[in-house]
């Protein structure tokens, strides 16, 4: 059962810059401090689970993960949040994640929250911010947050700023490794060239891919916080959660740009195997009765040799998610006037 911590880290990851790097600092260091950062925007749908398993998986490998609530980030990304609600919505934010990670099951003793704001005027930090924007170009920039920032046609300053920002976050929060999803690449990687040149070692990077969109092949595309067809909100009541997951793209045979398998995949099998459990899959006598599942190579065999139905597949995923949101809806039940400070358009 036991994994080692390398292969824990490196468990449904897409990249990991690099992985030698990693071996020697699981060797070096007891308690690595690993971090990501969330700029506090709108609210977090069910694909935020994926970098959340993960981030389980870092504090049992012995990890001391600091979660970064990126407020002055989200600002900056074009105004995403208004300076106004910024407050709120890092509460929201904080709230949220604590209980992603009490759904979850995951120990995060070693877990602390820290406040972009908090920190991120310090005289060190941006004295690195300005040397490292004298050390590029607007177009490498735009270039290494193109798949982060919104930049449209004009521009804001704020979404050059941004990622000078995301490199001296790894510094300013001692971190070993950076963590994030695959979209974040480009910024770390800025980081890992310009770091250096203020005298900072390089920064180990982990990505984790994305969810696809649940609107799939369709609109292609990752789950996204914009887009509601595509998403599984993590509020959404459970008859919000079914209609969902059934109108989703999941067609039969076929794994390419599926959402549900992706999740199947990455959130449901990651989180059976540490607790023991298989996926049970409730089915009537005439097309095959019950079956179970231990891993998710398994289910895909049947499914791509269409021997396990969709609609038998997402009826088993509706009620997996539901028992996941479920402790997440009852907290926020008792926190709708935070909810609506927060989002008081929705």
């Amino acid at each position: 059962m036991g994994m080692s911590s390398f292969e824990l880290i490196k468990r449904n990851t897409q990249e990991i810059i690099t992985e030698h790097e990693l071996k020697d600092l699981l060797m070096e260091k007891a308690h690595p401090i690993a971090y990501i950062g969330y700029a506090t925007t709108n609210l977090l749908h069910i694909g935020h689970f994926l970098p959340i398993v993960k981030v389980a998986d870092f504090l049992k490998a012995g990890f001391n993960f600091k979660f970064l609530l990126a407020n002055l980030h989200a600002h900056l990304d074009d105004q995403k949040s208004p300076w106004s609600l910024l407050d709120a919505r890092t509460a929201v934010y904080e709230e949220l994640v604590r209980n992603m990670l009490n759904s979850i099951g995951a120990d995060i003793t070693r877990l602390k929250f820290v406040k972009g704001s908090d920190f991120q005027t310090e005289q060190q930090y941006s004295i690195d911010v300005l040397r490292m924007s004298a050390l590029t170009t607007l177009s490498r920039v735009k270039r290494a947050a193109s798949e982060v920032v919104r930049f449209g046609d004009e521009p804001k300053m704020g979404g050059f700023i941004y990622p000078l920002m995301q490199c001296e976050d790894v510094v300013a929060l001692e971190a070993d490794i950076a963590f994030g999803g695959i979209d974040q690449r480009g910024i770390y990687m800025l980081g890992r060239e310009l770091l250096p040149e203020l005298g900072y070692k390089k920064p180990l990077c982990v990505f984790s891919p994305l969810l696809p969109s649940f609107s799939g092949g369709r609109m292609g595309g990752k789950m996204s916080s914009s887009e509601n067809k595509g998403k599984v909100g993590l509020l959404d009541e459970e008859d919000a959660v079914n209609k969902k997951v059934n109108d989703a793209y999941c067609p039969e045979g076929i794994i390419k740009e599926n959402g549900v398998m992706a999740f199947v995949e990455y959130i449901i099998f990651p989180l059976k195997y540490d607790q023991g459990k298989k996926l049970k899959i409730e089915r009537s006598i005439k097309f095959g009765g019950d079956v179970e599942y231990t891993s998710y190579k398994e289910l895909e065999k049947d499914f791509v040799k269409k021997e396990l139905h969709p609609m038998d597949l997402k009826k088993a995923i509706s009620r997996e998610i539901n028992i996941l949101l479920e402790p997440i809806r009852k907290n926020f039940s008792k926190k709708k006037d935070l909810l609506r400070e927060a989002y008081p358009e929705k």
